[in-house]
């Protein structure tokens, strides 16, 4: 019985842990909550808020801050006063950054991004990198299938947005621009080197799939004579529906992290999210913790998004469980006879008949 005891106070807690987890696997915010004790310490917030620090990332070393609050960790003077005394880029560095990121749609730093995905919102980001990746497509040279799928696929969401001032144009920016922004950050993500290995393939995939290469290069030949309109109809016949309507999807979550957890966030999320529906748990994540979403992120990784090869070990908790509650009751039964023998003698109900 000191067996059973010893073994249930090993087996229970584990089993406890597992069914909170798999009750948790569709609730982002509900499985990083129940992940992050683990690997939330005061050490390793501490480490993490030096090495965003060191990277001049605030927003991240403020995430850590809002992390520590909520886990009731602290957090010492010094760090903070060093995020207080953080110096930002000069204004006339930041303003060439932006420039480049305009023109060519560099976006190696965060004011290149913002840079670019100005040039998205208004549809020139979209006709600049359809007429470069198109180009090369067409002359046999190598491309890049996500940035041409994306610029082809904004090109057919939103069309040249400044056409939407005339009368003809249908619709205002104010109502395309979100769309083309989603979509934006997700190009310039993937220039910098920050989408995740998993969703660049997998966004190739559907880049390489659903795209019609006669009308793809029928809306790079008008691109490149800015021939606008004509340039968006055949984006809009280069793409199949069901593919628009995903890469739609991705945009409208690519907005809305943006406006949670910024640009850095957004980006960050991308370099987590192995595949579409990963990406939109991180909206999830992002709309539930708000401000402490990226250190959270930064922590866990995808294991903030997803249970992940877990489930296999969590289910073998919970049967360990469903065992160790069986081999309890057959030695509580076995204790109750012997204890029963021990009062009443060998035979109680036989010795009452005689």
């Amino acid at each position: 019985m000191v067996i059973v005891i010893l073994s249930g106070a090993m087996v229970l807690p584990e089993a406890v842990t597992s069914v909170g987890l798999l009750q948790a696997a569709d609730d982002p915010v509900q499985l990083t909550e129940l992940r992050l004790p683990a690997v939330a310490t005061e050490q390793r917030i501490a480490a993490e808020i030096d090495d965003a620090l060191s990277k001049g990332d605030d927003d991240l070393a403020r995430s850590f801050l809002d992390l520590a609050a909520a886990q009731g960790l602290k957090v010492d003077a010094d760090r903070r006063a060093k995020l207080g005394s953080l110096v930002t880029p000069s204004e006339d560095d930041a303003g060439e950054k932006f420039l480049d990121g305009v023109t060519s749609g560099a976006a190696d730093t965060w004011s290149g991004m913002a840079g670019a995905l100005t040039a998205d919102i208004v549809g020139i980001g979209d006709v600049r990198d359809l007429w470069q990746e198109g180009g090369k497509l067409i002359q046999g040279e190598p491309y890049d299938k996500v940035i041409l799928g994306l610029s082809t696929a904004g090109l057919a969401l939103t069309g040249f947005t400044v056409a939407a001032l005339l009368p003809s144009g249908g619709g205002s920016i104010a109502a395309k621009a979100p769309a083309a922004r989603g979509l934006g950050l997700l190009k310039a993500t993937r220039r910098a080197g920050l989408l995740s290995r998993e969703l660049a393939g997998k966004l190739t995939g559907m880049a390489v799939s659903a795209m019609d290469t006669v009308a793809l290069k029928e809306a790079v030949a008008a691109a490149r004579v800015f021939d606008l309109s004509a340039a968006r109809l055949a984006a809009q016949r280069a793409i199949r529906p069901g593919a628009l309507r995903t890469i739609s999807s991705i945009g409208d979550d690519m907005v809305a992290l943006e406006a949670r957890v910024g640009q850095r966030g957004a980006a960050q999320a991308l370099g987590v999210a192995r595949d579409v529906g990963e990406l939109g748990r991180a909206r999830r994540l992002a709309q539930g913790m708000g401000g402490r979403t990226r250190a959270a992120l930064k922590l866990l990784g995808s294991a903030a998004l997803v249970l992940g090869d877990v489930v296999g070990l969590l289910l073998q908790a919970v049967w360990l469980a469903a065992g160790w509650m069986v081999m309890a009751a057959l030695a509580a039964r076995r204790l109750g006879l012997t204890i029963g023998r021990v009062i009443w003698g060998p035979n109680p109900v036989r010795r009452a008949a005689l």
